[in-house]
């Protein structure tokens, strides 16, 4: 009975094949994709601007500034002026004083930048434009007799979008457990500050309207999850001189046409 022949060289340069892939260390995937995120993904967005937030922002400080008694009394919410339609969005570019402002200029950026750099400048409008509609609505019908100013229900719209947003992309986004992390603190601190003001001063000086803060997350989470889109992933291979895997290379794909 004959044995093979066992060819020693042939064996060897197998060996010096493998020998590389064995000693090099493979990185995990989830380890990978937060490189990934914190290197390709952020260089690619970098020069992205969130014009929609930086708008409202300026026309709503410059109205601060600017807009006297008379143009207040056009734009504000006003019971007896329901039927003059544009004041269910006009009436979200004026506030009470620069306390009001400033919290709401804050929570606005602080919410608005990230998802409209990921979601698109007209989706955001979309998901702002209707909080704040709705939130109109909500106030004029349970609360008929108040008069409303503020961006309060649009700020909540963008901030309960993140929901839908998480929700379709939940595996593209980085950082997704900081993320609803975040959103359960702003919601948290809001409900005690709100409890607080309504045990303390009874919902006076100012009046906060919740009708239009829960117009306001309604439409955000529905109108969410008909705006926003999935954000795609695209894979390109690209092959090593010194070996023949293929290494995967993953960043956002899609998010230019905003």
């Amino acid at each position: 009975m004959s044995l093979p022949r066992i060819d020693s060289n042939k064996d060897t340069k197998d060996a010096r094949l493998l020998l590389p892939a064995m000693l090099t260390p493979r990185v995990a995937p989830l380890q990978k994709i937060f490189i990934d995120d914190l290197t390709m993904d952020r260089r690619r967005r970098q020069w992205r601007v969130p014009w929609f937030i930086l708008l409202m922002c300026f026309v709503q400080i410059s109205l601060h500034h600017i807009a006297d008694q008379c143009m207040q009394r056009r734009l504000i919410y006003r019971p007896e002026s329901r039927h003059e339609y544009w004041r269910y969005f006009t009436y979200m570019l004026l506030h009470a004083d620069a306390w009001h402002l400033t919290i709401n200029m804050c929570l606005q950026f602080f919410v608005g930048v990230w998802l409209e750099l990921e979601q698109g400048h007209w989706r955001v409008a979309v998901v702002y434009i209707a909080g704040g509609i709705c939130g109109a609505l909500a106030n004029a019908w349970l609360q008929p007799e108040l008069l409303l100013l503020g961006a309060s229900a649009g700020v909540y719209a963008m901030l309960c979008s993140h929901v839908p947003h998480l929700v379709l992309n939940f595996k593209q986004l980085s950082h997704r457990y900081v993320r609803i992390a975040v959103i359960l603190i702003l919601l948290m601190c809001d409900a005690t500050f709100t409890a607080f003001h309504f045990c303390i001063n009874h919902n006076r000086n100012p009046r906060i309207s919740l009708e239009a803060h829960l117009g306001g997350v309604i439409a955000g989470i529905l109108v969410g999850f008909l705006a926003y889109r999935r954000l795609l992933r695209k894979q390109t291979m690209s092959t090593s001189s010194t070996s023949t895997s293929a290494s995967t290379t993953w960043h956002f794909w899609g998010t230019q046409d905003a």
